[in-house]
Parts: structure tokens; sequence; C-alpha cells
């Protein structure tokens, strides 16, 4: 089985199934920040300022080289003849990873493919991309990870592509016919994203074509009170749905249940307090 790296919850390595020990919070920050970019050296620049922000001791040239030492050690399986997982290239280090051996690359992956199926007009194969994809997550990105300045921006990026491809497969269920078993589960998510207008759009839509008219237009009313609160107002689509909805626009029926598949993945990643918000409101320490 070799190696499997995950972020998309804690930060965790396995090799054979079992879980590796990685040491020190800076060794699993150092781990978390070369994974951003696996297999591209990354300076010691910017390692420094990932791990301490602009507040690096004198020592954090040494501190990293010895991070990186515990790091190789962990990582590497001396019952087999394979090359270092972290290597030393000028000017700082780089990690060897297989696609198939990281979760997010897995994840990216599906996420492209659901997301080219339901532009092909494919909403079963796209469940099936996109299930597969949101399986793989176990919590928020690397989460035990002290998060600084530096990783917010991949931390957010992955937070924002998870969010997306909930959406999508949403959408995917609704144009399948799936109405009626949604809206449970978009109810779910809204509590954890309740920002999210798309996914607003899906419980009405849900709700409209269940035949449960009122609770589409109360969908709305709480999505703009929600919304307005942060000082804003429902974006174009969620206004023209619900004026579509107010003039029982046929467009809006609902497709004709097909066969489906079977959908396997945590809907709703704990957030750990931060419900509601996708982006971090800051670096966590």
């Amino acid at each position: 089985m070799g190696l499997r790296f995950g972020v998309l919850g804690p930060l965790r390595v396995w090799r054979d199934g079992q879980e590796i020990d990685l040491g020190t919070a800076k060794q699993r920050t150092l781990l978390a920040v070369l994974l951003m970019e696996p297999n591209r050296t990354v300076s010691l620049d910017r390692l420094t300022t990932a791990l301490w922000d602009d507040r690096p001791p004198k020592s954090a040239v040494f501190n990293l080289r010895t991070y990186a030492g515990k790091l190789r050690t962990a990582l590497n399986d001396s019952g087999r003849p394979s090359p270092a997982r972290i290597a030393g290239r000028h000017p700082g280090y780089a990690l060897r990873v297989d696609p198939h051996e990281l979760d997010s690359a897995q994840f990216t992956e599906h996420f492209r493919n659901g997301k080219a199926a339901m532009s092909r007009g494919r909403p079963k194969e796209a469940v099936v991309h996109l299930s597969a994809g949101l399986a793989l997550w176990r919590g928020r990105p690397a989460e035990d990870v002290p998060s600084t300045l530096a990783m917010a921006p991949w931390l957010d990026s992955l937070d924002e592509q998870h969010c997306t491809a909930l959406e999508t497969i949403a959408a995917a269920r609704l144009s399948l016919g799936e109405h009626e078993v949604i809206v449970p589960e978009l109810r779910d998510l809204l509590a954890v994203h309740p920002t999210r207008e798309r996914l607003w759009a899906h419980l009405m839509l849900a709700l409209y074509q269940g035949g449960d008219i009122a609770a589409a237009l109360n969908a709305y009313a709480s999505a703009r009170e929600m919304l307005r609160a942060l000082g804003i107002d429902p974006g174009p689509e969620l206004v023209d749905l619900h004026r579509a909805m107010l003039n029982r626009d046929p467009a809006l029926a609902p497709a004709p249940r097909r066969d489906t598949v079977a959908v396997r993945y945590r809907r709703a990643p704990a957030r750990h307090g931060d419900v509601g918000r996708v982006r971090r409101p800051g670096p966590r320490r």
C-alpha cells in the first residue's frame, strides 16, 4: 500500500494503513506546507514565513533543517530501497508525493471530473465523481495544524472547492429528480454554510418541486434575512428564482425521477464553532 497523505481533515500520514507519528506541531506544519506544493521545491524563506509568520527565531533555518530531518526519518521505510521522501534542493526542500497518495489531489481530480460531467449534461456521472471526492473529507483542511497567514490561501482554496462540490452534487441530484430526498440534507448543509446562496437556491427549488411552495418562499425569506444581517442583499440567482416561483414558472417543474447512485460522503464536516463561515477569520494559533 505504501504511504498515504491526508490533509482533508486532521493532518495524517499512513504507511500500509498504520498511522505515522509526525512529531511536534512545527514538524506537522512543515509537512503541511510541503504538501501545499508536492514535488516542488519550497524555499527556506517561504518555509520560515509559513512556520513563524513575521516573527522567526534567529535559529529558524537550523530548526527547519532539524524538523525536515526528523520528518524524513519518520516517512522513510528502511525496509524498502526507496529514495527519501523529503529531499534538500536549493534553495529549500521538496516532498515527493504521487497523486494517488494525497487525498487533496484525488479530491481535485474527482471535482474536475464531476464538474465536467455536469457541463456535458451527465448528472449521474457527476454524482459518482463528486460523491467519491467528498467521501475523502474528514473535517476542515489540516484542522489540527496551527495556521499561519502564508497557509491561509491554500486552506481557503480547499474549503471553497469543498463547498462548490457540495453545491454541484446537489444540483446534479435535483436534475435526477431527487428533490424530496435532498431537502433534509440541504438543511443540514445550510446549518454549516448559511452564506452559500447556491445552497439556498437548491433548497428553495427542492421544496418547490416537492409541492411545498410556501416553504420554498419561506426559505427565500430566511436567506434574505440572514444575508441582510451581514449587510448584503440576495444575489440575482436567488432573486430571479424567487420571482419565477411567484409567477409559477413552468420551467421550475421537477425533473422525472431517474435511476440514481448511492451517495456516500460526509455532507457537513465539523467546523469547530466556525459555523457559517467558509473563509477563516485569521490564522489559527
